[in-house]
C-alpha cells in the first residue's frame, strides 16, 4: 500500500509544480500582434498564489499600455494606459 500512496503524493506533486501554460515570452508576442504594437518589456509576477504576466506594451497611437495576462490560461486579465 506504501508504493500506491508515494505515487499518488509523486503525481499530485508533478500536477502542481507544472510549468505555466504559458511562456512571458509568448505572451508578449500575442499581445503584440493583437495590438500591433511594440513590446517594451515582460515580466512574471505571483498574486495570490498565481502567476501573472505582465506585458508593457507602446501601442502605434503612443500610448503605453499594461496588459495583464494568466499564465495558466493564456486569458488577459486587466489592462491599464499611461
Amino acid at each position: 500500500m506504501k508504493p500506491i500512496r508515494i505515487a499518488l503524493v509523486l503525481g499530485i506533486a508533478l500536477i502542481t509544480s507544472r510549468v505555466a501554460a504559458i511562456t512571458v515570452e509568448e505572451a508578449a508576442k500575442a499581445v503584440q500582434q493583437e495590438v500591433k504594437g511594440r513590446v517594451l518589456g515582460a515580466k512574471t509576477v505571483t498574486e495570490d498564489g498565481r502567476k501573472i504576466h505582465v506585458i508593457r506594451i507602446l501601442t502605434p497611437d503612443g500610448r503605453v499600455r499594461h496588459i495583464r495576462v494568466d499564465a495558466a490560461s493564456g486569458r488577459i486579465l486587466k489592462e491599464t494606459s499611461k
